[in-house]
This record gives structure tokens, sequence and C-alpha cells, in this order.
């Protein structure tokens, strides 16, 4: 066939059937702006982290511990290097010095960092006044982030107080290098000198601090050579982290790789609701075009050109609906800065993403055509003898071959899920899930449905009665919305369950006996007038734990050098950094012994571990553990396994040692309590200048910025849930379009049967609100099952059925599939009955 001829007729079909060219675009395109949203999002992110990858990092090679970096580094050849600087990074409080005989300061947990050498070799630190960081600094002097100085209410030239020292305010931080694009520091940034550190008692804290080396090389070939001579170390690869400018803050870009994933498999989901969409419009098109096919095939063409003809018109409209759908997802884009506040920087989101729209088209058309191909192979098999007689239809394929096409279309969605999720795994897993859930609705909405048909025939009122009745009825073309509908109610309602449950477990939940507060770092002869300060301020619940800070030096007699040198980076947590070991006599509550029994081996000294951290360990009932505390290593054979409530937010410890082991050793005391909100900056206050050293952690503060930000995280996914559902409704409004001549002559009878114009409109509303009814059910069911999955099987809390979300839920589905139903039905409402019965 001429392309001009193809052209010709395809501009024919558009003006002829712009109402289902707009359903195919529109189902289509949703879809698409999701897919286009979500990769334009994460590509924004990734680019900005690959750009300023050298100053992300600040340096060209670093390597991360949270233990002292071992002297093996000073040994670094020098001909490797042309610059080193070290970082130390933890929390704690700083305050406002009060002047003598005023009230006290007022304080702030802080984020500190400790400055040695000439950092950063690359990015600007950007301070005001602008001058070198060293100058600024001196032995007495901070530089800070505005936000403290606004909230502390001081100026440059004002005194700060650290660890009960005081510091002069020199300067202020506006541009930071190594800090991630997203970033959740407990409190503002400080920066202070190694000889600032010194002269305060923080110089000590080693339980919440990271040290960093910082190397600038002198060209690419000296910093493959720097990191293989670092990797041949034993002491810095066994315990520390050795990264490149090249995998700069590979913690975000893991995060954001499996955000990513999640976020665009939920629009994939989208997607290929709207491809079931792009299905349904084309039964429908197809079912009003076979006349015309079959004339054409009378005029000569053969059945491939006829199928060519039809595919090269869906490849056309599908080519169109992905980009309307690239320019929503654009637009979309355009909106992430505000919803997501200030989690991303206003600068990293790019609007316009020609890759993101790229491959938005491309799984768009891909997706349409996928789903197009099974009702489009009718179009080859239209009989021509249909000119002649019109209930002549094409023959179905045999159940074999129905079968075939059926795994075909599910290995092309796989194909599709794996290119969207960038694993073939994570595609295979998520197109069974897809199958399983699209299978079990369709079943559910089926029987429901049946079910529903039934009883009406037995109901008094005849609206309702015909409303029922009318839901089963055959070619309803009713079953694809209600499977859309319900899936896009699982993704919508499941994800507003599982964040209703967590923020009230994060704050509205607290069980009674949950503390407000945590101090850390409370020293034994601090212990009674950290008490006494408590009691002043009419705290209650006050928990004090003794603990000390040890490092795992074997399993089983394993060093753990040994045990880590082939595990991955982030899998070693577990085996390096500084655990601390509570004693005592009794465990703390919520903790329960699920293996073994607590203090039952009077010849050994014992410990008790974590269930979850005893499964990293690879250690059960009988293992032998060996800590190094102080220098002198403890043997402690493991005697029971706990299952810890950490729900509950108690004070607890992944590893609890009996009494009589540890009481010699260095300790201090981790203290919990309930503290009035009125009286948390008061208390604050206090022990900044009484206990500098005490860091408080207000338990309100951190759960007030989790909460915030899981409502934008759950926001976005809300809204990519939305599109699902918007293409469910695109998919009832098409099988309403569908049925336009068979509705016309239905409302016709009632007409002349008597029945007035709102009558009919009672008995559409039944129906469609009976669609959403099957729909907003199996959605529920859906929905609930799935924040069960999450909340217990994936977070370990509990679950509990919200009624009141779940009914709002699906009286919303009712109203809306109603209303859409009734909208969807007025050109058959407003057709004369005399007019439709003639044409009859």
């Amino acid at each position: 066939m001429k392309p001009a001829l193809f052209l010709t007729l395809l501009r024919r079909e558009l003006r002829g059937s712009m109402r289902r060219v707009m359903f195919f675009v529109a189902c289509l395109s949703i879809g698409v702006a999701a897919v286009v949203a979500v990769a334009g999002l994460a590509d924004s992110v990734d680019r900005t982290i690959r750009r300023e990858a050298r100053p992300l990092l600040a340096a060209d090679v670093a390597v991360t511990a949270r233990r002292p970096l071992p002297e093996v580094l000073d040994e670094v050849p020098a001909e490797l290097i042309s610059g080193r600087a070290e970082l130390r990074e933890f929390s704690t409080m700083a305050s406002r010095q009060a002047a003598e005989g005023s009230p006290l300061g007022n304080s702030q947990l802080v984020e500190l960092k400790v400055v040695e050498g000439a950092y950063p070799f690359y990015g600007d630190l950007v301070l005001d006044p602008p001058q070198p960081l060293e100058a600024l600094l001196g032995d007495d002097g901070v530089v800070v982030q505005p936000q403290l100085l606004t909230r502390l209410g001081l100026e440059t030239g004002d005194s700060l107080s650290l660890g009960g020292e005081p510091f002069t305010i020199r300067g202020v931080v506006l541009e930071e290098p190594d800090r991630a694009p997203i970033s959740l520091a407990p409190g503002p940034r400080v920066f202070l000198s190694k000889a600032g550190l010194q002269r305060t008692p923080l110089d000590s804290t080693t339980g919440r601090l990271r040290w960093k080396a910082l190397f600038q090389t002198p060209d690419a070939a000296s910093t493959d050579a720097l990191v293989r001579w670092l990797d041949g170390q034993e002491q810095v690869s066994s315990w520390a982290r050795i990264e490149t400018w090249s995998d700069a803050q590979p913690a975000v870009r893991r995060g954001l790789s499996r955000a990513e994933s999640f976020l665009g498999l939920v629009a994939l989901l989208s997607l290929l609701v709207g491809g079931a969409g792009v299905a349904q419009v084309i039964r429908a098109w197809l079912a009003r075009r076979m006349t015309d096919l079959a004339t054409m095939r009378c005029l000569g063409m053969t059945p491939n050109q006829v199928a060519r003809l039809v595919l090269g018109q869906t490849a056309a409209l599908a080519l169109l609906g992905s980009l309307v759908g690239a320019v929503l997802g654009t637009l979309c884009l355009m909106l992430v800065p505000g919803l997501l506040g200030d989690l991303l920087p206003p600068d990293v989101v790019r609007p316009f993403q020609p890759l993101a729209i790229l491959k938005g088209a491309g799984l768009g058309t891909g997706v349409a055509l996928l789903f197009a191909w099974l009702p489009l192979r009718q179009a080859r098999r239209v009989p021509p003898l249909r000119v002649l007689r019109q209930d002549v239809e094409p023959l179905p394929d045999p159940p074999l071959r129905r079968a075939t096409l059926g795994l075909i279309l599910l290995l092309g969605v796989g194909v599709v899920s794996a290119i969207q999720a960038g694993s073939v795994l994570v595609g295979a897993i998520f197109t069974g899930v897809v199958a399983v859930v699209g299978g079990v609705l369709a079943l559910g909405a089926r029987g429901v449905a049946t079910l529903l048909g039934r009883l009406g025939r037995s109901l008094p009122v005849w609206w309702m009665r015909h409303g029922l009745v009318a839901l089963s009825r055959p070619g309803a073309h009713t079953l694809s919305a209600m499977t859309a509908l319900g899936l896009g109610m699982v993704v919508v309602l499941g994800t507003l369950l599982i964040q209703d449950r967590l923020g009230a477990q994060l704050s509205g939940e607290f069980p009674e006996d949950a503390p407000s507060a945590f101090f850390l770092d409370v020293q034994r002869q601090q212990w009674d007038q950290v008490q006494t300060d408590l009691a002043t301020v009419g705290a209650e619940r006050v928990v004090g734990a003794p603990m000390v800070v040890g490092r795992l030096a074997a399993i089983d007699g394993v060093s753990t050098e040994e045990l880590v040198r082939d595990m991955p980076d982030r899998e070693r947590w577990a085996f390096t950094r500084e655990q601390r070991l509570s004693f005592g006599s009794e465990l703390l509550p919520h903790n329960r012994i699920i293996d073994g029994a607590w203090a039952s081996d009077p010849d050994r000294a014992e410990v008790s571990v974590e269930r979850r951290y005893a499964e990293r360990l690879g250690v059960g009932v009988g293992s032998s553990l060996t800590y190094d505390v102080q220098g002198i290593p403890v043997d402690l054979a493991v005697t029971s396994i706990r299952e810890v409530a950490w729900e509950s937010f108690q004070m607890n410890f992944f590893l609890a040692v009996e009494e009589g082991v540890l009481e010699q050793a260095p300790h201090t005391y981790l203290v919990t309590a309930q503290v009035p909100e009125s009286e948390e900056e008061t208390l604050r206050d206090a022990l900044a200048v009484g206990h500098p050293n005490v860091t408080m952690i207000s338990v309100r503060e951190g759960l007030e910025r989790a909460s915030g930000l899981l409502g934008r995280l759950g926001l976005a996914i809300r809204a990519l849930g939305g599109f699902t559902a918007l293409a469910g409704v695109l998919i009832l409004l098409s099988s309403v379009s569908a049925s336009t001549a068979q509705r016309a002559r239905q409302v016709a009878l009632f007409k002349t049967l008597g029945t007035t114009r709102l009558g009919v409109v009672g008995v559409l509303a039944v129906e469609y609100a009976l669609v959403g009814l099957v729909a907003g059910l199996v959605g529920v069911v859906g929905a609930n099952g799935l924040a069960w999955g999450v909340l217990t099987q994936l977070m370990e809390l509990s679950w509990r059925f919200q009624p009141v979300l779940s009914a709002a839920g699906l009286v919303l589905c009712m109203l809306g599939v109603a209303a859409a139903g009734v909208a969807g039905n007025l050109g058959a409402l407003r057709a004369r009955p005399q007019e439709v019965l003639r044409g009859a």
C-alpha cells in the first residue's frame, strides 16, 4: 500500500472516530506520563551526582571508617598523592553561650565536622566572609550553617558552646561540597578544627563518630595505584570503605536505584492498565469497522494488507499518545520541587529529559502494540461475506492458539518490565505478581458481578433490579474496567493504608510507656545529677542502662578481618562497627527469649543476641563471640537469642551481657525518659551547660521529620497510583463509548415503556455504582493484603484493619464510577426514542 493512501485512510479514520481516538490517546498518555516523570526524576539526581562527582567526594579517593583510621595510612607512598586531609563527623549538642547572671541559653543538636588539612580538594566551600576555612577556625573558632544562627538567635562574632567550651562564630557556611543532594542530617552543620576539638571533652567521643581520610592524586593513574595500594592493606580493606570520585555517594546511588525501580514499576503498572484500555478501544473500534474492513476485502485488499493498514493506524495513534504522555510527564517534573520540598535542592530536577521522553515514548508505543496485537488479529480474519450478512463474525482462534498468544503477551509484559526495572529477575517477579493479582481481581470481579446479577432478579424496586441485572448481561464490557479500577484501588488505597499505619506508629500511637527523649554518653559520675535534672523538669519513666563500647574481634575463633575479607561494604557493618553492649542482671522490657535461656551457664560469660543481628552474624546458641573492649579481649558465649519489640521505642540493644562480666570496664549510661514537651528546651539547655558531653535526642523532633518525609514520598506514590486508577476510569468510559448504540436502544425502550429520564439515570447510576462497588471491594481486599504484607513481612510492624479508610475508599470508588458512567451516557440519554427505534 502506498504511503499516500495510508495517510489518507488514517486521516479519514481520525476524522470519523475522534472520540475513540481521544480515549486511545488518553489511556496511553497517562501511563507514559508516569514513566517519563519517574525516569526524569531519577536521571536528574543521577546526573547531578555524576556531574559533581569529585566535589561530592571533595577528593579523588576517600577512606571512611567507624573506628580511628589505621596508622598505615601514614605510609601511603608520597608519589601517589598530592594532598591529604582528615575529617571527623558526629552529632552533639551546641548551645548559646549565656552571659554571667543571665538565664541559660538555647541549645540545638548539630552535626559537627572536624577538619584537619586542606579541605576540600574539589568543589566550593562557600563561606561568609570569603576567607580560608583554616584561617577562620583557628583554635577557638567555628563556622556554622545559617539555620543554627536563626534557631539560637546568634550572629557572627557571638559565642557558641561545644562540649562546655566557648567558641567564637567566625563565619557562615553557605555551600558544602561533599554533602549529598538528599540530606537527612540531624541538625545544622558546624565546622571545627582538630585543635578546637582537643580543647573539649568531645575528643574522647567514639561511639557516634565517623572518620574519613581524603586524598588528592596527581593523575588518574595515581588514583588507580592508590586504590590498589589501599586494597592491599588488610587494616584498611577489612575495616574501611574505599571510594573514588567516580563512585561518590554510593549510599545515595543505591537508594536512588531502589526508589527508581519501585516507582518505575508503579508507573509501569499504570502504563499496563492503559494498555488494557487500548485493547478495549481497539475491540470497540473493530466491532464498528467490521463491515468497512469486509468492503476493503471485496475491493481486492489481501488479509495482510488489511492487517498492515490497521496496525499502521494503531502504531500512529500509539506514537501520538506516547508523545502526549511525554509532554504531561515533563509538566509533572516541573511540579516535583514543590512536592518534595527541601528533600531535593530546587536546581537538581530538570523538567526536560530527552532520554526519559524517548524511554516513555518507546515503552508506550511498545505496550500499545503489544496489547492491541490480540484484538487486531481479528482484522486479518474478517470475511468478505460480512458485506452481505451482518451477523458473520471472524472465526475465533482455537483454545491452544489463544493460550499461546496469551503466553506471548505475558512474555512481552515481562520484557517491558525488565527494561523498566533494569533487572530481568525483578521484571519477572513483577510480571508474575501482576498476572496473579490481575487474575484474582478478574475472577473476583466476575464472581461478584454474577452474584449481584442473580440477586437483582428478585428485587422489588425496578430500577435497582435492572441496574443489577445489567451488570452481568452479555456484552456489558465491564470486567476489564472493574479489573483496572481494582488495580488502581490496590495501589492508591494500599499506599495510603501503609502510610497511615506508619504515621500512627511514628507519632500518634506511642505506647504509654514510650520515652520522648534519649540521652547519650552519660558518665557514671554524672548519672545522679542527670537524674536530678530530669526530676526537676517533671520527667517520668526514667530508665538508665549501663553499656560499654566494643568491637567484634572473632566469631568461634575466626578473626573478624578474615570473616569480612570478601564481603561487600554494605554487609560489613554488623562485623566492623562499634557495638554497644548492655549488661545487667535482667533483660530490658520488650525483650523475649525465643531460643536458649538467659544466664543459664554459671561457668561461662554469657551474651544474648537480638534475632536479626544474630542472622547477620550467622551465629546461634552455642556460638562464641570475642569483643575488643578498650583493648582487652572478652569472650562471650551465646546462650540465648532474643526477639526485640523495636516498635516499642524503648531502649534496646543488639547485645545483652549477663551481670558480673563488664562492670569493671569503662562504661557510660544510655538514658530514656518521658519529658514534658514544654520542658524539653529547658532541659536541653541545662544539660548543654551542666553536662556538655551529654547529647539529648528528642524523639518528637525525629518523628516529625520522618513523618514529613514519609508524607511527601507517600504522596508521590499515591500520585502514581492515581494514574492507574485514572486509566481504569478511562477504560470504563471507553466501554461506555463502545456500547453507545446498544445503550441508546436500551434508553429508548425504557422511555417508550414510560420511564422518565430521571428513572433511566437511576438505572445507569445503580449499574455503574455497582461496577465501582465490585472494583472497590476487590481493591479494598487487595489493598489491605498489600498493607499487611509490607508492614508485617518487610517492616516487621503490626498491622490493623482500618475500617474508616477502607470504607472511604470504597464509597469514593462507587460515587466516582457512577458519575463517570452517567456522564459517559449523556449522548444516549439525549437521543429521541423514535430516531433510535427507526434506526434499529
